[in-house]
């Protein structure tokens, strides 16, 4: 995997054979894996990086690569940008080196059907052809529903579901069938919070959102504590929701698009599971060098 994450950095094109190996060997790993593993703190908890690669880099050089710290990520690692295919090998091949230091979540554009809009399908096809495409979207499949810290903060890409406010419903379906489960995936990877009570249905196909009561009553069901969550841009790069601030959102993708000049953030969870400003780290887009790519290395070397 080390020459691999090299020519990543060094803004060198994987050859197909290459991702074939990084692809079956992160699906051998994530495929013995529970649909919601439990995490042990302390951990980092980032958001979504839309295939920023600099920015992804920058976030590592702050508290070390998953050798020196543990992570879990919140999904939507790709979009339409050049880069969202490294992104996402960079974290398997980390996946792969150190399997109990990061965990990957699924976010919607880890969807068949959103990845071709967001025109990722487009870029490996150019690149790659459609054989690549087809096995990313494999790997999406295998990727967490969401995780447990310490048994009581929830991680998922963006929220809770209408149809069961049992975690352990999530816990039991069959993750790697995507097409029976298309609708209970998109309320966990299209749902909102919002400042009304209940749930209520977007005006897009997909997700609902959700008010702070019906998120009391699943937490209290599921013996949980919080919720992190991604999934929107926030402009001050966090936000955290409801009277109980039990909800929280970070946003992994400063700068988005080279149009906001919104920061990003990720938040660290301690033992004492605490969620509030002090444990969220707030952070810049970062210079698109290869010299700050490789940088991250000479802090934290492999």
């Amino acid at each position: 995997m080390h020459k691999h994450i090299s020519k990543i950095l060094n803004l060198n094109q994987l050859t197909i054979n290459e991702i074939e190996e990084i692809c079956l060997k992160a699906i051998e790993i994530l495929i013995l894996d529970p649909n919601i593993p439990n995490v042990s703190t302390p951990v980092s908890v980032c958001g979504d990086i839309h295939g920023q690669l600099f920015d992804l880099i920058g976030l590592l050089k702050i508290d070390g690569t998953p050798k020196h710290r543990k992570y879990i990520f919140l999904g939507n690692y790709v979009n339409g940008n050049e880069n969202s295919l490294e992104c996402f090998l960079l974290l398997l091949c980390y996946k792969i080196m150190y399997p109990h230091n990061i965990f990957l979540i699924r976010g919607n554009n880890e969807q068949q059907d959103i990845n071709k809009t967001y025109n990722f399908y487009n870029l490996l096809i150019n690149k790659y052809g459609s054989k690549i495409w087809r096995l990313i979207c494999d790997v999406f499949t295998y990727l967490y529903l969401g995780c447990l810290i310490d048994g009581r903060v929830l991680c998922v890409h963006a929220g809770i579901s209408p149809k069961t406010l049992s975690l352990n419903h999530f816990k039991r379906i069959n993750r790697f069938d995507c097409l029976n489960l298309e609708n209970e995936l998109e309320d966990l990877t299209c749902s909102d919070p919002f400042d009304g009570t209940g749930f209520s249905a977007m005006d897009r196909a997909s997700g609902y959102f959700y008010g702070s009561d019906v998120t009391n009553i699943f937490l209290e069901c599921n013996d949980l504590s919080s919720i992190i969550r991604s999934h929107q841009i926030v402009f001050e790069g966090y936000k955290f929701h409801f009277p109980d601030k039990n909800v929280a959102t970070v946003w992994g993708a400063p700068n988005f698009i080279n149009k906001f000049r919104n920061p990003g953030s990720f938040i660290r969870v301690e033992s004492d599971l605490i969620i509030n400003d002090q444990r969220l780290c707030i952070y810049c887009d970062s210079p698109q060098t290869t010299e700050m790519l490789n940088s991250v290395y000479d802090l934290y070397p492999m």
